[in-house]
């Protein structure tokens, strides 16, 4: 439920999820609900035109099985928001109805790039991964942080992992939240974010706890397997090292993928090198032999 309606930029309004079983609509207790990287439930949103993007922490309302969250909005546009929750050993994401946001300004501006280097705030972050992507093939993604004069950046734990990765699709058909492989990743804001936070859950008061920074990291890598094909926008999330950034906050790299359609399957550009060197040196083989034969 999002309250007020219309919801209008630059005013406050209310989200309330209600977790509840079917078919009764039996609501879930918050004792019922485990804590999935620090949080009770995740939020992450975005605008039509894959701007706007937003990750936020709702907490536990007074009525039995409610979590909310406030925020305003900047930015007008169509939205769409996904929730996530953990019960019973294991995690839920749900796609929520889109709605509109009225107010002055650019409601949609969609522009593709598919640069591998873009800068945020005062670094630059890049992204490594084999092309072409095909859907339905595992993908290994890399992720680099560095200063604008080409420094190596140390990460500190965002909740609970060095970096948060959402992959949404331009039609909102495919959404993926994951986590680096090293953290266990698996499918399941920036310093002026969209959705700007008014009251977020720290944790603390439900047993959450506070994640401790962890030691600097480089090369940040993930597993990702694109369902179908189309264009696709990967939302990295990231803290340095030592950051003035509030516990709920992040810098966020975006960047687009195209995927084509399930073909072949594509090997890594590691194994294709090491193919052709194998290939080059059987073919020196041959030629050294025919060589000789014939002197």
């Amino acid at each position: 439920n999002i309250t007020p309606v219309p919801v209008r930029t630059g005013e406050k309004i209310r989200f309330d999820f209600f977790v509840n079983r079917k078919p009764a609509n039996t609501p879930v207790a918050v004792s019922e609900l485990e804590y999935e990287h620090t949080k009770l439930m995740h939020v992450i949103g975005v605008r039509s035109d894959l701007n706007g993007f937003f990750h936020i922490h709702p907490y536990p309302a007074k009525d039995l099985g409610v979590l909310t969250v406030s925020g305003t909005f900047p930015q007008p546009g169509r939205y769409k928001i996904w929730s996530e929750i953990k019960t019973g050993g294991l995690s839920h994401s749900y796609g929520h109805p889109d709605f509109e946001v009225v107010g002055e300004g650019e409601k949609y501006l969609k522009e593709v790039s598919f640069d591998r280097n873009v800068i945020v705030g005062d670094y630059q972050v890049s992204v490594e991964l084999d092309t072409p992507v095909a859907a339905g093939h595992a993908h290994d993604l890399t992720f680099d942080i560095h200063t604008l004069a080409g420094e190596e950046v140390a990460v500190e734990d965002f909740l609970a992992a060095a970096m948060h990765l959402s992959i949404i699709k331009d039609d909102w058909r495919q959404f993926i939240h994951t986590h680096p492989q090293e953290d266990g990743g698996g499918d399941h804001t920036g310093i002026v974010p969209p959705l700007v936070p008014i009251a977020l859950a720290n944790g603390d008061d439900h047993g959450g706890g506070s994640t401790p920074a962890s030691p600097g990291r480089h090369g940040i890598r993930f597993g990702a397997t694109f369902p179908e094909p189309g264009l696709y926008k990967l939302f990295a999330q990231f803290r340095s090292q030592g950051t003035e950034l509030p516990e709920d906050q992040a810098l966020t790299a975006s960047f687009w993928v195209k995927v084509e359609e399930k073909g072949a399957l594509q090997l890594p550009q590691w194994a294709r090198v090491a193919i052709s060197l194998i290939l080059i040196g059987l073919l020196s083989t041959l030629v050294h032999r025919y060589i000789t034969v014939r002197s």
